[in-house]
């Protein structure tokens, strides 16, 4: 395993705390006391911040406790045996570094089963974790997702941060498949808000879009607005590599993750 992935939690043991920025700092704290702010996926400790910041969640940080020894040996537990699934299907190309952060979700957060999940680097993620909401399978769904994401990430490093509208798709269609095929479970909200024929029409009808890397027209895509559904760009992605899977069956994980977008897109629509 420790060639693997390296795993840190970073739970601050203080009750009764204020707001998430105090919650942040705590976390922050934590880390540059241990070292781990400088492979911990972003450029600076600003940046850092920032992405901790936007995935602590809205909730009343009141609700925040600290893990308890046994709460973190199964989360532990969970995250390594994901990560030896992930590896006997796709083998990882190098150690990943693991973090653990408390998440604190509401309502309007409910279809991500308490746990959050970014990948910042090739060799990086991050997992936000409700103990009062998450679960070990949905840890395991997270994970598995994640992962997915370094390892597309590390054979496409060239362009790494560069990444056009349909590569964003693409990469979320990867990592939604692959977690079905390691973990199992019905498909996730974001993977199937548009129905196959739906996500081809509004594919389509992004043709002019797909070489954009505007952010601002990626968020609108994925994340939803007035003229996008939410999770549009989500779901087309994950139809287009399950059409990829359907039309090659005998592909490796390994061959699938080398393809580019391109050539992912170019297969699923023969």
């Amino acid at each position: 395993m420790k060639n693997l992935a390296h795993i840190e939690f970073y739970f601050p043991e203080k009750r009764g705390v204020k707001n998430k920025r105090e919650l942040a700092g705590l976390i922050l704290d934590m880390m540059r006391k241990s070292g781990s702010i400088a492979y911990a996926g972003h450029r600076d400790e600003k940046s850092l911040r920032e992405n901790i910041m936007r995935h602590l969640g809205d909730a009343d940080a009141a609700r925040y406790k600290p893990l308890s020894e046994s709460q973190k040996k199964k989360v532990l537990r969970q995250i390594e045996a994901t990560i030896r699934k992930c590896s006997a299907i796709l083998p990882i190309p190098t150690k990943n570094y693991v973090f653990v952060f408390p998440y604190l979700p509401t309502k309007k957060d409910a279809a991500f089963e308490g746990v959050m999940g970014v990948a910042p680097y090739s060799c990086v993620f991050h997992v936000f974790l409700s103990l009062n909401m998450g679960s070990l399978k949905a840890l395991a769904k997270t994970v598995a997702h994640e992962l997915n994401h370094t390892i597309f990430y590390y054979r496409h490093y060239d362009h790494l941060n560069n990444y056009t509208l349909l590569d964003e798709m693409i990469i979320e269609g990867l990592a939604e498949n692959f977690r079905e095929q390691v973990v199992g479970g019905t498909p996730a909200p974001w993977a199937v808000v548009l129905t196959r024929k739906g996500a081809f029409n509004a594919l389509e009808s992004l043709d002019k879009l797909l070489s954009s890397k505007n952010d601002t027209v990626h968020r609108n895509v994925l994340f939803g607005n007035k003229k996008y559904k939410r999770w549009t760009g989500y779901s087309i992605g994950y139809w287009i590599v399950k059409e990829l899977i359907r039309k090659k069956p005998n592909l490796s994980w390994g061959d699938i993750m080398k393809l580019s977008s391109m050539e992912i897109l170019r297969i699923a629509q023969k």
